[in-house]
């Protein structure tokens, strides 16, 4: 079983991670103008969803 620090240090990981993948999906929303339409599609679907996998962990995704 998880010690209360184990349980703590995973929840600041997860929430470092949120944080870190919602930046990226802001600047590749604020780059989109220097890449093809499909290019920028792509890369905003990637970031979505990995920013999924991480906030809902018990979805399938």
């Amino acid at each position: 079983m998880p010690t209360n620090q184990q349980i703590e240090d995973a929840d600041s990981a997860k929430a470092d991670a949120r944080t870190e993948l919602y930046e990226q999906i802001k600047r590749v929303a604020k780059a989109t103008e220097d890449l093809t339409d499909s290019a920028a599609a792509e890369a905003l679907k990637d970031l979505a969803e990995a920013f999924a996998w991480v906030t809902s962990t018990a979805q399938p995704h």
